[in-house]
């Protein structure tokens, strides 16, 4: 008969931290990839002829345009409300998981 291990609640943990740790890594390793392509592309396709865009280089002084954010601040705007949505989301979770599950199985 063969015995089998069962898994202690640390090396779930530790298991659930690298698998957390790897899955991070890659995430950031494809975004690095992505940006690098995103950069040879712009880069390759500058050398092609573009329009002339020159008579609307003065859009601000078209009404409303000077008050919208640059896409920067938009960007960030957007991944902070995100991150305020699932943090509330995160804390609701809990709460019910601390109302569902009893203590002693928690």
């Amino acid at each position: 008969m063969v015995a089998t291990k069962t898994k202690s609640p640390t090396d779930i943990t530790e298991f659930a931290e690298q698998a957390r740790e790897q899955l991070l890594a890659s995430v950031k390793q494809f975004q690095q990839l992505t940006t690098e392509a995103a950069q040879s592309w712009v880069k390759a396709v500058s050398v092609f002829p573009t329009a002339d865009l020159s008579a609307f280089t003065d859009i601000a002084s078209v009404p409303g345009v000077p008050a919208l954010p640059s896409v920067e601040a938009a960007t960030k705007y957007t991944f902070d409300v995100v991150t305020d949505l699932l943090n509330a989301q995160r804390e609701f979770a809990l709460q019910l998981t601390s109302v569902l599950v009893p203590e002693k199985l928690a």
